[in-house]
């Protein structure tokens, strides 16, 4: 393919999936690796597309919530890790969702189950489970945040605090064989905290980016965490801290 046509190609890609990964797009396109980035790097340059960790997206207007932008970010491998999470959840069961994107991903895998008691700070979370298959959802009240529409604060703490569930499913920003499993906010972070003691199981649902990579708010240990889900095997020395016995891959 000329060069023209392959990026029109990507852009046609893009506008069915929202973001393709370098090697998904070298493969469809039968080219390597280096001319896709190549691509890429001339398409961001002129503003067609937005470069992100190991592929590429369309832009986002500067007013679309920055959350919308964590939900395309690595989506296909936090779907494969929901859709894992979904796997080992039966029906019946209560569940503890936080607002991560990957946790948003897990709610929508879970569609198909039934009779579930959930209580989430997330509107995403509560509005994909309370409509359907006779679930129970309770949502968080508090301050709501205007990038993802989620409930945090001492009143959704509060209100985490009031239940036991059977499992936790939590999201990251971040997990550092130093220190744990941390966060960039810490009204998240504080929700998570909350949510722990609570669980009978926690469960968390992270992709390989977040492994060795700077938070900023520790919110627990990894003797804490019964099953990390998530699509890469970490490197060592989380496996190290976790145990390969508490790691599943999807």
């Amino acid at each position: 393919m000329k060069q023209t046509k392959r990026q029109l190609a990507i852009m046609n890609m893009l506008q069915l999936e929202k973001s393709c990964g370098v090697i998904e797009l070298a493969s469809k396109l039968g080219v390597s690796d280096e001319t896709i980035r190549r691509d890429i790097k001339e398409m961001a340059k002129s503003g067609a597309v937005e470069k992100i960790h190991g592929g590429v997206m369309l832009p986002h207007t500067s007013m679309e919530p920055p959350f919308l932008r964590r939900l395309e970010v690595q989506r296909r491998e936090k779907q494969r890790i929901a859709k894992l999470a979904a796997s080992l959840i039966m029906d019946g069961e209560t569940l503890l969702i936080d607002n991560g994107s990957t946790s948003c991903y897990v709610a929508k895998a879970l569609s198909t189950h039934r009779n579930m008691t959930v209580v989430t700070n997330s509107t995403e979370v509560a509005r994909d489970l309370c409509a359907r298959n006779d679930n129970t959802v309770f949502m968080a009240g508090g301050q709501i945040r205007a990038d993802d529409s989620a409930a945090y604060g001492p009143t959704a703490v509060s209100f985490a605090r009031q239940f036991a569930t059977e499992r936790a499913i939590l999201s990251v920003a971040a997990i550092s064989a130093e220190q744990g499993f941390l966060d960039y906010d810490l009204g998240e972070a504080e929700f998570k905290r909350a949510i722990i003691p609570q669980a009978a199981s926690i469960i968390i649902v992270a992709d390989h980016t977040k492994f060795n990579r700077p938070g900023v708010v520790r919110f627990c240990d990894f003797d804490a965490v019964d099953l990390l889900l998530t699509d890469q095997l970490p490197p060592q020395s989380i496996i190290d801290k976790i145990g390969r016995d508490r790691i599943l891959i999807a």
